[in-house]
Parts: structure tokens; sequence; C-alpha cells
């Protein structure tokens, strides 16, 4: 049973890798967290295969992934574990379920009497009998039936349809997502995670919790290792370490800046290039080919540009970062992350490793100075 984790750094190829090593001639699954990831897979695999995607491989969003394959299957299961006979499903709601707690009109937090406890089903399904997707890997966990619980089953019946099942941004799992992925990799005959740890937690949605924070104290990398090792996973750490994206200059920047351990993977040109004063960071704003990456509210911006989390998954030609006021002093010798959140210093991360080739970096001070001329009216 062949269980295997490979940890890359941006730009390294984490796609192109799992398109380009499967074998077409087996059944594959791949999966992965949104519908742009799904994109960029499909476009690689036809890359691969002669134009198209090859026969005997799938490719699902994790949300598709577990309702076809963990939910549907196993409904009579599901209205036997809650009492409920009678139950057939009507798909699937995209709206989050009811919080336990909510806040009144003076903002104080309350009892939400619309709350149903996760011990029914009313907790997973509407009113209407549709799941709620958001709570999809916590039903399937839930579950269970004699000794056997569901997530087992599941695994025995992947088993049958595919010989191998790979993962594509594996970092962006969380809480009963990665509970779910971990357990289910037990069962599972041939298994396959890709991630870059230091891209986690810089999505809007899913950056809390395990495997990346317990209650006392962030994960490291090493710890995060640690961690997969002792699920019987091999680590790999090696394979994809080194950035085809970004320059040595870049890379040895961040390494540097950072605390980030990237390299790249040959020498192609791409220099970091500070911006201090007011007419050069004019001049770079107004130049289209020079994308923009801020760290929020991207489009009240008259120039081309992106959130530093919004940009994961990009590969710019030359790229601009707008720094915070946290990073005003990186370009000092003694600059040090010190008490910057770790999901801060992540969304940096993503932002300045975008471009192949020049890295354009805009203190906040001074793009304070002219912000209001390229805000939209």
């Amino acid at each position: 049973m062949a269980k295997k984790v490979m940890l890359a750094v941006a730009g390294a190829g984490k796609t192109y890798y799992i398109c380009h090593k499967i074998d077409f001639r087996k059944k594959n699954l791949i999966i992965a967290y949104t519908h742009e990831n799904i994109h960029n897979i499909k476009k690689e695999l036809c890359d691969a295969n002669n134009g198209c995607i090859p026969e005997l491989t799938s490719v699902m969003t994790y949300d598709a992934f577990v309702y076809h394959n963990l939910i549907l299957p196993y409904e009579p299961s599901i209205a036997n574990h809650f009492s409920e006979d009678s139950f057939v499903s009507k798909g699937i709601c995209l709206f989050d379920p009811p919080r336990q707690m909510v806040k009144n009109a003076s903002g104080k937090s309350v009892y939400n009497p619309l709350y149903r406890k996760k011990d029914t089903l009313a907790h997973y399904v509407t009113s209407q009998r549709q799941y709620y997707c958001a709570t999809l890997s916590e039903l399937a966990l839930q579950v269970k039936k004699g000794k056997d619980n569901l997530v087992k089953r599941a695994a025995i019946r992947l088993n049958k349809f595919y010989d191998s099942i790979l993962i594509d941004e594996f970092q962006d799992f969380r809480e009963q997502d990665y509970e779910l992925i971990i357990k289910l990799a037990k069962h599972l005959n041939n298994v396959l995670l890709v991630g870059d740890y230091y891209q986690h937690s810089v999505s809007g949605k899913n950056n809390t919790g395990k495997p990346f924070e317990t209650q006392k104290r962030n994960i490291s990398y090493i710890d995060f290792v640690n961690i997969l090792r002792n699920e019987n996973f091999d680590v790999d750490t090696t394979t994809l370490s080194t950035s085809r994206r970004c320059s040595a200059d870049v890379c040895n920047y961040i390494c540097c800046k950072l605390r980030i351990n990237i390299s790249s993977y040959d020498n192609h040109r791409g220099a970091i290039i500070w911006i201090d004063d007011i007419d050069k960071a004019t001049s770079v704003l107004v130049d289209n080919t020079i994308t923009k990456l801020v760290y929020s509210n991207s489009a009240k911006y008259l120039f081309n540009a992106l959130n530093w989390s919004y940009s994961k998954g990009d590969t710019l030609n030359c790229a601009c970062v707008i720094l915070t006021d946290k990073f005003e002093k990186l370009d000092e010798d003694d600059f040090k992350v010190g008490k910057i959140p770790s999901s801060t210093i992540n969304k940096l991360y993503v932002a300045m490793t975008r471009s192949r080739g020049d890295l354009y970096l805009v203190k906040a001070s001074v793009f304070k100075k002219i912000q209001k001329e390229f805000i939209k009216n």
C-alpha cells in the first residue's frame, strides 16, 4: 500500500508533476480544492496527452468527490444512522448551515434557534433535504455502521474503481476535510498528496485549525512533516524543492527575509527591485505589463491588480508587490518576521513567488503618498 506526500515550493511544478508522472494506462483520480485548480489540471493533462484528457483519468473537486463517493452511495446508511429511514436527498446546498451562536441587535453572542446539533441529520441537511456542502466531510466522519465506519467502506469501494488517487494543493485542506483525507488514505491502495506547506492559510476561507494550528501554537514545517510520517506517509521533501518559476535572486531574498527554504531550479534572470520614491512608483503602477499585487481590495484600483492570496497558482512575467506596514522594514538587514502571523507571511510568500522575471517591491509608506490617485471613483 503506497501512501506518499510530496512537499513542494512555489513554482516547482506540482500540477505538472502530477499530470506528467501518472500512468495513463491505469485508472487515476485527481482531486483538487478549487475549480481553478481543476481547470489547470485539465489543461496540463491535455498538454501531456496529445491534447485530450486520458480516457481512464478522472478529475474532480474535493466537494464533488466526497458527495459522489462518500455520501450518495451510502445514503441508506446515513438515514439509518440518524433513524431517518425514509430520508431521500435532493441535491446540494451551497449556503452555510446555521451557526450555534449569532450576534443579536446589540452585538451580543446569543444561541441561534435555527442551529441543529451534530447528532441530528438536520445539522447536515436543509429542510428541503439538500446536503450542506460545508458539512459533507463532517457527515462522512460522523456516520458508522457496526464495526466498519463509512470512510473505510468507501475506501474499499474506491480501491475497486481506481488504481491511484492523487490530491493536488493538499495544504488547502483543513479540519474535517484534512481529517477525512488522512483517515481515507489509511485504507487506499495507492494515494499521493502534493502541496506546499508555506501556501497554507492564504485563502479567504478554511484558514484555521488542524493540521497547521493547535490550541497552543502554530505547527511548524518540521512538525508537519513529523505529523505526516506518524500517519505512516512517505514524505518527500526533495523532488519538488526547487522553483522553476522564480529566479535565484528572488528565491535567495525570500529565504533570507521570510525564512522560507526555497531555491531556483536554474540561473534565469530576475532581480529584486526596490521602488523607494514617488516618481518611480508611479511609473511602475501605470505600466500595464507589470501586474500589481496588493494585500486586499484589488478591485478598487485603476491599475491591473490582484490580491496577494488570490494570485496563488498564477505565473506572471513581471510583478510588483505593494507591501503592508508590517513589512515596512523588509529591506533592512536586521528585519525579522518576529510576531507577524504565519498566514500573513505565507500570503507575502505567495505574492513574491508569482514572477518568472523581475520582482518590484513598493513600501507601504511610498504607496500611501500616491494611493488616492489610483482609486476608482
